[in-house]
């Protein structure tokens, strides 16, 4: 059995050599060798395999044609480069690559609005508030509606609405840990796309997550993220622009002034004002440690408690938070607006059937009326 050259060139492109490939798909390194020699076959499975591994379809295993696959860098690391990432993220990377290609495949309008202009100023802190004020302006939520909402619920939805008026993809996937908390990829001719990482996740954490992405979609800065890890001056130039955006300085002191919260690294204390501004804790103590409340310290003693580098309370919501209920708004809630509208567009066009919609998105026939129309 002979892959085609695209194989390689996939290969090269996940960072991969062809010891982590048998490891990661099961498959004895001889024997895979061989078959790629030409002098043994692979089973169907096996094929499946390797191609689920490397996050393609089988069949361009055995293509001559190159494939334009992403180049995503770990903005986790010091310097952030592409790297050999973790099984999930391939197949999460992979996730957007389909979905990216196969809709600019059609020929679909993926460009986004003339109002999403590229961000190329300096990278400072001061910088990020600049830029949070601007985009929070014409985000247009004010500071009475989110203090009155005291939901990260309501404000993720608004924001998440605003972000994919512009033409920005914002999709749900689950990487099954928490080693990232989302990525931003444009892959080729597709859509400006984050995904956000739904796993250990509360809303008010995947609320910061999005303000984060949303910084590298205007940076144009391709790559996997976790904003509880910082070894660059990207990253950290994204955390800020994320918090002066969703909690700048003066919602913190009205918030303060309203509810009367004595300021301290209290558990109780830091729930209740994260819960009132629709923030994460984690969000809310740095952003009380940047006015100057708490100092670095109060910090770094508040994060002890905790495991990982996730607070607990950011983990999960009140309650459990679970997926469960209405399949349709889970559907609606996972793939966003902008996602289901080209779906729809496609779709009334003749573009793609039923069943081309479920190999794409997973999403069953019996849901797509509802989704979709038609």
């Amino acid at each position: 059995m002979l892959f085609g050259d695209t194989f390689y060139s996939i290969l090269k492109n996940r960072k991969m050599n062809l010891a982590e490939l048998a490891e990661r798909s099961e498959i004895e390194s001889d024997v895979l060798e061989g078959a790629l020699e030409g002098e043994a076959d692979l089973t169907d499975a096996q094929v499946e395999r390797i191609a689920e591994e490397l996050a393609v379809p089988a069949i361009a295993l055995f293509s001559k044609s190159s494939l334009p696959l992403s180049n995503v860098p770990d903005f986790r690391r010091k310097v952030p480069s592409q790297t050999l990432f973790d099984s999930s993220i391939i197949k999460a990377i992979g996730f957007v690559e389909k979905i990216s290609l196969s809709l600019a495949s059609l020929g679909l309008d993926l460009s986004s609005s003339d109002a999403l202009e590229r961000y190329s100023g300096p990278i400072n802190k001061q910088a990020a508030k600049k830029l949070a004020k601007k985009w929070r302006g014409r985000w247009g939520i004010s500071d009475e509606e989110q203090l009155e909402w005291k939901s990260s619920g309501e404000v993720y939805s608004s924001l998440r609405e605003y972000i994919e008026s512009l033409g920005v993809f914002v999709l749900h996937y689950s990487f099954g840990s928490d080693v990232v908390a989302g990525l931003y990829a444009k892959v080729d001719g597709g859509p400006h796309t984050i995904l956000i990482n739904t796993t250990s996740s509360s809303k008010a954490r995947k609320l910061f997550t999005l303000a984060h992405e949303f910084c590298h979609v205007l940076l144009r800065a391709d790559g996997v993220s976790n904003p509880s890890v910082l070894k660059n001056k990207i990253e950290v130039f994204c955390n800020q622009f994320a918090a002066f955006l969703i909690a700048p300085d003066r919602l913190v002191s009205k918030a303060l002034a309203r509810y009367g919260y004595s300021v301290s690294i209290d558990n109780d204390t830091i729930r209740l004002l994260a819960r009132n501004l629709g923030i994460s804790q984690q969000a809310c103590i740095l952003r009380l440690v940047d006015t100057d409340r708490l100092q670095r310290s109060d910090y770094v003693r508040w994060m002890s408690q905790f495991s990982g580098v996730i607070p607990d309370g950011d983990r999960q919501d009140p309650g459990g938070g679970g997926g469960g209920g209405d399949p349709i708004k889970n559907k609606r809630t996972q793939f966003g607006s902008s996602f289901l509208s080209k779906l729809r567009s496609a779709q009334k066009s003749g573009l793609l059937d039923a069943i081309e919609i479920y190999r794409l998105a997973g999403i069953k026939p019996k849901y797509q009326r509802e989704l979709l129309g038609g």
